[in-house]
């Protein structure tokens, strides 16, 4: 939006200054209005001859220009109050309808109204009365001026001075014109700015020169109600670095006009002009407030310290104007840097998650390949490991050993002992087991129950049977108690394990199914056999 007025008021400023008429800058106004903002309808009322007139009317049938103004009906085509609702009214509003937002900007010359605009928007529209401020000016100007300047063919004795005081308003209309153009180009330079520094200091540094004031600062207000320097002027006319200026905000009467009765503009005269809180002269001071929506935010302090050259009467608004800017991209700069801020913030969280989910993966993977009883590898990273093992034995023609071992009469210990004892008697055969062999590539594991297995690749059947060999004497040496049933009982006295063992070198002819098949074979065997032992296929 605020492109869009910037480039209203810059096609404005170009059209306007080649205008000799009141009724052609009127015309030129509303072709514009028409164009930028979609404005349907608009009333040009002003005070004639001490009565509320009708001086312009744009509705459906075009754009009607009346001069000298006419009187209007109590109700038109389009506004739904009288002329005397509207005339009556004091300061800028907006009226909701239900097909249309009637926007009211009373015409102020010299702080007397002496005419009112009013315009019709669709409800969509996000025109505002701000945002036709400069043009309220430019039209309270024009008025006056036109109005004057009919009054001199009546009252010859005052010809000098009107033509006087319309020649100032030219030249303050032109200058006006050009200050509207470099607000534009002011816009511009701010728009391109993507850190705060840069953009604070283009708008005091470019704001002094276009806008023909002394000394301008910008202070920005915290939550503490302090107020912090940015960029200003010292009394040389130099734009200087002045963060390191803090200060509570002061008790005096701009603070008061513009935050309490939240005024976007403060003006005195024959003040005392201050640089770091001391007293450096006397001139005009003005203190245009920043906000966003209805909270303060800072001030741009100007005054003119150097030159001593008052304002023009347009400067009001165009310091309105460019407050109102420069509050618009102060804010866009904070929210990039709040959502910079967020993103790292984001970014941060996200990593720190990320981590703690992979090490909580990390976790689980280990966790899903652990058997949870005995703490050794489980079935599935058996079935995975022999896959493999068995796939490469087979590409490189190397042998692959396999040991099944069976704890013997497991479930009698179970049942005199409980599932406690036999859940211990796992742990503590696992354990002594698993240190037996551990050359790389080997891979012990609870199979199931109280079955384990030995995985042995590149390793020969006469290195398989020295470590069933091995495992056997391993369990012996644990001579955990075995429990007997009767007096008459020969089970062993202490828990013994049963092996079967068998090696292949894998082809094409083979399968591993058929090889697990041959070692449990040679498990059963050993059981058969007597238990304690192994046995070889």
């Amino acid at each position: 939006m605020n492109e869009q007025v910037a480039l209203f008021y810059q096609t404005i400023a170009k059209q306007c200054s080649n205008a000799h008429s009141l009724r052609t800058i009127c015309e030129l106004i509303c072709r514009n209005l028409i164009q930028f903002f979609s404005v349907n309808h608009l009333q040009l009322i002003i005070k004639y001859n001490n009565e509320w007139k009708l001086l312009l009317d744009l509705n459906s049938k075009g754009i009607q220009y009346h001069f000298p103004p006419i009187a209007t009906t109590q109700k038109n085509e389009h506004y739904y109050k009288n002329i005397h609702y509207y005339a009556n009214k004091t300061t800028a509003s907006i009226d909701i309808l239900p097909n249309y937002r009637y926007v009211l900007i009373p015409l102020k010359h010299r702080s007397v109204i002496i005419g009112h605009l009013t315009i019709a928007v669709p409800l969509t529209s996000h025109l505002v009365p701000k945002h036709l401020a400069i043009v309220a000016s430019l039209l309270a100007t024009e008025i006056k001026t036109s109005l004057e300047k009919q009054t001199t063919k009546h009252h010859s004795l005052s010809r000098m001075n009107t033509e006087k005081e319309l020649l100032s308003t030219k030249e303050q209309q032109q200058a006006l014109l050009n200050q509207l153009q470099s607000m534009h180009d002011i816009s511009f330079q701010l728009w391109r700015c993507s850190s705060m520094r840069d953009m604070l200091f283009i708008a005091i540094d470019e704001g002094k020169k276009q806008l023909h004031i002394d000394r301008m600062a910008i202070f920005l207000f915290d939550e503490q109600q302090n107020m912090h320097g940015t960029f200003g002027t010292d009394i040389d006319g130099e734009t200087v670095d002045e963060f390191y200026f803090s200060s509570p905000i002061p008790n005096q009467w701009y603070a008061s006009k513009t935050l309490k009765d939240k005024e976007y503009i403060a003006f005195q005269e024959n003040t005392p002009l201050f640089h770091d809180l001391k007293q450096i002269g006397f001139g005009w001071s003005a203190y245009i407030a920043l906000w966003d929506e209805d909270t303060p935010i800072g001030w741009i302090a100007c005054d003119n310290l150097l030159t001593g050259q008052p304002l023009r009467n347009y400067h009001h608004q165009l310091l309105k104007q460019y407050g109102f800017i420069v509050s618009q991209h102060i804010l866009r700069l904070q929210a990039a840097d709040n959502l910079i801020q967020l993103n790292h913030d984001l970014e941060q969280r996200v990593q720190s998650r990320t981590e703690a989910l992979n090490k909580a993966n990390e976790q689980l993977q280990k966790l899903s390949r652990i058997d949870s009883l005995t703490n050794i590898a489980n079935r599935r990273v058996f079935d995975e490991t022999v896959v493999t093992e068995w796939r490469r034995a087979s590409r490189l023609a190397l042998p692959i050993s396999l040991l099944i071992l069976d704890i013997d009469n497991f479930k009698t210990y179970n049942d005199k002992l409980g599932h406690a004892a036999g859940d211990q008697c796992l742990k503590t055969i696992a354990t002594s087991l698993s240190k037996v062999e551990r050359r790389a590539g080997t891979l012990f594991a609870r199979y199931g129950g109280e079955e384990f297995v030995l995985l042995l690749p590149g390793q020969d059947q006469q290195a398989a049977i020295e470590n069933a060999k091995r495992l056997i004497d391993a369990i012996h040496q644990l001579a955990l108690p075995f429990p007997s049933l009767t007096s008459n009982d020969k089970t062993p006295a202490v828990v013994t394990i049963s092996i079967g063992v068998s090696t292949i070198i894998p082809s094409k002819k083979t399968t591993y199914c058929d090889f697990f098949q041959q070692v449990d074979t040679a498990l059963y065997q050993a059981k058969a056999d007597g238990k304690n032992c192994y046995r070889v296929l």
